[in-house]
């Protein structure tokens, strides 16, 4: 009886090594799932800034803007260069892309001037870019209509 004493301890000392091992196997699973969590909302934070600056650049294109005949978009859609505007939840381009009267979408014949926004989100960590292409009515300014729409992939 006096050597099972031993073998009873030695097992419960595995047993309990085993269960110390898979409790810290569950909290680094946990652990990145709340890190994973974490980057989805910031994302998704920062794509609702981006989207809320892209609205708020819509309300400035009754602005004159200035005529750019061979527009770009940013060669690095994430860094900030060139002439930005600041807006509360990011910040946007415009970029005047001339007159055309085949406008997609719009009645044909009838002289566009097409304005192309550039937003990005002001959540540097995880930073979202919408791009859109207004067409803006020569006849009726105060109505702008989008025409093209796309979410620019983050670099990486």
């Amino acid at each position: 009886m006096k050597r099972q004493r031993g073998v009873v301890l030695l097992v419960c000392l595995v047993l309990t090594l085993l269960m110390s091992v898979l409790a810290a196997s569950a909290l680094n699973d946990a652990l990145l799932e709340t890190r994973l969590v974490g980057h989805l909302l910031s994302r998704a934070q920062a794509f609702e800034q981006a989207e809320a600056t892209l609205l708020e650049a819509v309300s400035t294109l009754d602005r004159p803007q200035v005529e750019c005949p061979a527009c770009l978009p940013p060669a690095r859609p994430h860094a900030l260069e060139g002439s930005w505007q600041r807006g509360r939840d990011g910040f946007f381009s415009v970029q005047d892309l001339g007159v055309t009267e085949r406008a997609v979408h719009m009645p044909a014949g009838e002289r566009m001037r097409l304005l192309r926004i550039t937003a990005v989100s002001a959540q540097p960590a995880a930073r979202q870019v919408l791009e859109a292409v207004y067409a803006v009515s020569l006849d009726h300014p105060d109505s702008p209509q989008r025409i093209l729409w796309r979410h620019r992939a983050p670099e990486g």
